[in-house]
């Protein structure tokens, strides 16, 4: 039996550092009050246990996920994990706790208090990526392709694979503006970086401009005013995506 405990549990933000967490809440039995990083500036009442991330303890747990859970429990909690959502980490560890329990079944129990928030995390950080395949849009930098995005999760691990096998021989930069990261491709190996400060795209060429003129003049040229439905627009494209695309960028 695990029993609610007045403590708040402080790790690197790192995966492998949330599932170096999971490993002291089972091995205490206990569920903390919270779980934040590092360097979230939150101030609490409660007092506060660091949790080091040891690569043994999170591939313990890792491991367990298919063993305990089933085969599709790992993808769906490494997608839930890099959800917006708050307490993102209390929820997965509820989750967990719950899985081990119960089994494979935990994943059918979509109307559970510990279940449904997960796999509502795992669903939005989806859509949302698969999303991004359609409107992400690059420019030519002349020696790699750039592009802006604004998510709200963290979704450039879901897109890495997506881009680097669409474009192979290109040297790419993917910025995501929420999170200030990025999702580099070049020569044929991806990384991601934290940045300090927003990157500096240089100035774009001539021959970029006209693409994007003529892109521009593409997309207006093929709608139909007379048909237009901004609430079937809204739906299929919310106005979010809209600052970062090329043909609707200049669009308030």
């Amino acid at each position: 039996m695990y029993r609610e405990s007045d403590v708040v549990y402080r790790y690197d933000g790192s995966f492998e550092g949330f599932l170096c967490c999971v490993f002291e809440s089972i091995s205490q039995k206990e569920i903390p009050f919270d779980i934040l990083p590092w360097d979230f500036a939150a101030t609490t009442l409660f007092s506060e246990k660091d949790i080091p991330t040891e690569i043994a303890k999170a591939t313990r747990v890792k491991s367990s996920f298919s063993k305990k859970l089933g085969k599709a429990a790992p993808t769906c909690i490494a997608h839930a994990f890099l959800s917006c959502h708050p307490q993102k980490e209390l929820l997965l560890l509820r989750f967990l706790i719950l899985g081990y329990a119960k089994g494979p079944a935990v994943l059918s129990m979509a109307g559970h208090p510990d279940v449904a928030p997960v796999l509502a995390m795992e669903k939005q950080v989806s859509s949302e990526a698969h999303q991004f395949t359609g409107f992400l849009r690059f420019c030519d930098y002349g020696e790699f392709l750039g592009s802006t995005i604004s998510p709200k999760n963290y979704v450039l691990p879901l897109l890495r694979l997506h881009f680097c096998q669409r474009y192979p021989s290109e040297n790419f930069l993917i910025y995501d503006q929420t999170h200030n990261a990025v999702l580099l491709y070049f020569n044929g190996v991806s990384e991601y970086l934290i940045l300090d400060k927003p990157p500096v795209f240089p100035a774009v060429s001539a021959e970029e401009q006209a693409y994007q003129t003529m892109w521009k003049q593409f997309y207006q040229t093929i709608s139909i005013s007379a048909r237009e439905n901004p609430r079937c627009r809204q739906t299929h494209c919310p106005k979010r995506y809209r600052v970062n695309m090329t043909e609707l960028a200049d669009e308030r």
